[in-house]
């Protein structure tokens, strides 16, 4: 019978190990979705991920209040998956249907208050039911245990917490770097939700299995446990230590998410900004908290209930200590990895740097994981493990910090802290929560003081100097910036202002002004390059009457300049509002282009403008940021942007994109990819001309729905009126012969697929790179 019961409960531990897998792909696949409705702005990505951690939170909630009615709560836990399951193949359709009505009471011009709100409501109300359906899973789970004292022998709270966490790390494992490069992201939100079917039948077969058993599950919920330690917990009340317990556990899971958005933001400029690095970060970070979880589950029954708020407590402390250390260390290990910076390398050195870079990071996922187990002994004391009903609260909080985290991450802390002054207000954090636990527990137990003062004391004072360090460090020069300073004495940086989208800094090397550079969290957008203001003149140039011109990304500036000088109403849109203050770091006459009364400067994500825009323009010219491989950027060469972009064109109208060729360091490592992209690109417009660029670094592509007829006579006019030759002649003497020539691409390579939304193949390479021997270009870092 022992035998027995142990094999149901490795089953159970196994079906929530699933059913975490599924959730994490869940997150992946839908949050991607919506960006591409919502955006990929700041703003939109903490709303969506927000919503997320309320729905979890808000099942947590209510199941914690049910669980006393419940006769079997593995047949709810089985209903609960199945409506995860079910909800996932409809959402697809929900999805498209909210759509249509977000781009119909939404527009361009709406108020930033207005489009946050709407962007809101519709995250909540797509992602509220199966989000509360999966906060109600652990609750229910924890509740199954623990009313059978024969799988309660085997049992931790903390190890059901720690089995859907990994199951999360497998989730993100199979997503990112199988799945949606083999199958497609409809196909795997297909594959998660048939593993939410799995996990439902599996839960009713069990479910079934108690009805005959006599077991206290089917026979209703049992009798209060004995209250050993007169600390019971109370449903409609808690105790002082429950109290500590979850003010603690909601600050730590504010204090932990928004350490992983800030410090993902952080490694961004060592590792690049590709899905693989993000996916890599939150892998081990998950399996951090995962292995937290398990060890102080196995361990939290050892300790004293007395002394568990110093542990509580302990932990911030470690974290914010250890905070501070990895700043130390991030520094050293920069300057090693940084080695490899745009050199051609296998797959294995770059993985290799994502690993050492997180590693740096994983005693932070550790001490994090351990906090909830901690937690939950702490609000239910009595009880050989914690209730469902305490587990339900503990994580109902800690996920409810997780919300208030990422968004005072994404909205407050992002827009004023640059990135390791904004990694001390963390650390700072941490301290804070640990100092104010210890003030509270010497005050309200002062009677078992004494016995508790060797180590309340000590503690106190290190919250005390992780404070002070902290708050040194949150007003300290930048370390990048010191480090960019100490490394080239030569380079000069003007501007380094950090925003919600990024931080943004501008690099001056020679006095001449061609080799600044434009960074975005340490990633560099653009050069001053002939090209870049050919794409402005060359759609411009051959179109018969352009009007009203659309640039996208505005960079340097370079092409949105460009484009004012023909005079024509110009609007340029620009995701890192940071970027425009750059503007006159690079131009002298950035102050008279800005005031240009016929253009228009507007943040917004360009395809999410070109979505909700009712205008219409002759010319849209568009250069995304390399890499072009990187996370987000792929929504600006697919299939549905292309028709989205030849959609706002007036009668006549051409579009401009520019393809970087293999082997310059922007993301296309071969020729296939290359061919591909410009395939993609020509399934959307049936006359496609083609130009090498000027410096021979990329293909200008031009797409219209009919022949492009303009005059030489007419081009000739134009190049040669004085503001566009003087633009044209600034850097290099680009005759006008470049311009009468731009023969029609033929042949469209039916055999290669094309780059959708649905088979975003662009960024994600990984297997499809592994199998053809290929390298890739390590990402470049100014470390």
């Amino acid at each position: 019978m022992q035998r027995q019961s142990l094999y149901r409960n490795f089953s159970v531990y196994g079906i929530f190990t699933v059913s975490g897998a599924s959730a994490l792909i869940y997150q992946i696949i839908w949050s991607r979705w919506l960006s591409l409705s919502l955006g990929t702005t700041t703003a939109s990505v903490s709303i969506v991920l927000g919503c997320f951690m309320i729905g979890l939170a808000l099942g947590s909630h209510v199941a914690g209040r049910v669980l006393h009615r419940v006769t079997n709560v593995m047949r709810w836990y089985a209903v609960m998956e199945l409506g995860i399951g079910s909800f996932a193949l409809i959402f697809p359709w929900l999805f498209g249907l909210g759509d249509t009505i977000f781009s119909i009471i939404m527009s361009a011009d709406s108020s930033p208050a207005y489009s946050l709100s709407v962007r809101a409501i519709f995250s909540f109300l797509l992602l509220m039911v199966p989000t509360t359906f999966m906060g109600a899973t652990l609750p229910l789970l924890t509740e199954y245990f623990r009313r059978n004292p024969r799988r309660t022998f085997s049992f931790r709270a903390g190890l059901l917490y720690a089995a859907n966490t990994l199951g999360a790390a497998i989730g993100i494992i199979a997503a990112s770097f199988v799945l949606i490069e083999l199958a497609g992201v409809s196909a795997t939100n297909m594959i998660a939700a048939f593993m939410n079917f799995s996990v439902a039948f599996a839960g009713f077969l069990l479910s079934r299995r108690e009805t005959g058993s006599g077991d206290l599950a089917q026979k209703g919920p049992p009798p209060p446990s004995p209250d050993t330690s007169g600390d019971n917990i109370d449903v409609k009340g808690l105790s002082f230590h429950g109290k500590v317990a979850i003010a603690v556990l909601t600050g730590s899971g504010a204090v932990a998410l928004a350490s992983e958005v800030l410090w993902t933001r952080t490694l961004e400029t060592l590792v690049g900004n590709s899905t693989y690095a993000f996916a890599t970060i939150v892998l081990l970070y998950l399996v951090g908290i995962a292995l937290g979880s398990w060890l102080m589950a196995l361990f939290v029954n050892r300790l004293r209930q007395d002394d568990l708020p110093i542990w509580l407590a302990g932990l911030q402390l470690a974290m914010g200590a250890w905070g501070i250390v990895s700043i130390i260390l991030f520094e050293r290990l920069a300057t090693g990895i940084a080695t490899n910076s745009s050199a051609m390398v296998h797959l294995a050195v770059i993985f290799l740097a994502y690993l050492k870079a997180m590693l740096m990071l994983m005693p932070l996922s550790l001490f994090s994981g351990a906090c909830f187990p901690l937690a939950a002994r702490m609000l239910d004391p009595g009880s050989v493990d914690p209730r469902g009903e305490a587990v339900a609260r503990a994580y109902s909080w800690n996920t409810i910090g997780a919300v208030a985290g990422s968004l005072t991450a994404g909205f407050i802390v992002a827009p004023r802290y640059d990135y390791f002054n904004a990694l001390f207000l963390l650390a700072f954090c941490y301290g804070l929560i640990c100092l104010v636990a210890l003030l509270f527990l010497i005050w309200f137990e002062r009677k078992s003081f004494r016995r508790q003062a060797v180590l309340l004391l000590p503690a106190g004072i290190a919250a005390l100097v992780v404070i002070v360090i902290s708050i040194n460090g949150t007003k300290a020069e930048s370390c990048f910036v010191r480090h960019i300073k100490k490394k080239s004495p030569g380079l000069t940086i003007p501007f380094h202002k950090p925003g919600m989208q990024g931080v943004v800094t501008v690099v001056k090397l020679w006095s001449n002004g061609l080799y600044d550079k434009l960074l975005v969290n340490g990633i560099g957008m653009t050069v001053k390059a002939t090209d870049t203001k050919i794409m402005a003149h060359l759609p411009l140039l051959i179109h018969p009457n352009p009007e009203n011109v659309l640039v996208i990304c505005f960079g340097m500036g370079t092409t949105y300049r460009s484009a004012v000088s023909h005079g024509r109403n110009v609007t340029v849109v620009e995701l890192v509002p940071e970027v425009f203050e750059a503007f006159p770091h690079f131009y002298a006459d950035a102050d008279q282009i800005r005031a240009y009364p016929r253009g228009r400067m507007i943040v917004n994500d360009g395809r999410n403008f070109l979505k909700l825009t009712r205008e219409k323009f002759d010319v849209i010219t568009i250069d995304p940021p390399p890499p072009i491989d990187a996370a987000g950027v792929v929504n600006l060469y697919s299939r549905e942007f292309i028709e989205l972009a030849r959609s706002r064109l007036k009668d006549g109208g051409i579009m401009a994109h520019w393809y970087p060729f293999v082997g310059t360091g922007s993301g296309v490592d071969d020729r296939e990819t290359f061919m591909s992209l410009v395939k993609t690109f020509s399934s959307a417009f049936p006359c496609v001309y083609i130009k090498q660029g000027y410096n021979k670094m990329g293909l200008h592509v031009i797409g219209a729905a009919e022949p492009v007829k303009t005059s030489p006579s007419e081009i000739e006019m134009r190049y040669y009126s004085p503001p566009v030759a003087a633009d044209l002649l600034e850097w290099d003497p680009v005759p006008l012969d470049f311009f009468l020539a731009f023969p029609q691409l033929s042949g469209r390579a039916p055999e290669l697929p094309d780059l959708t939304d649905d088979n975003p193949y662009l960024e994600f390479y990984l297997l499809r790179t592994l199998r053809g021997g290929r390298q890739k270009m390590f990402p470049i870092s100014l470390w």
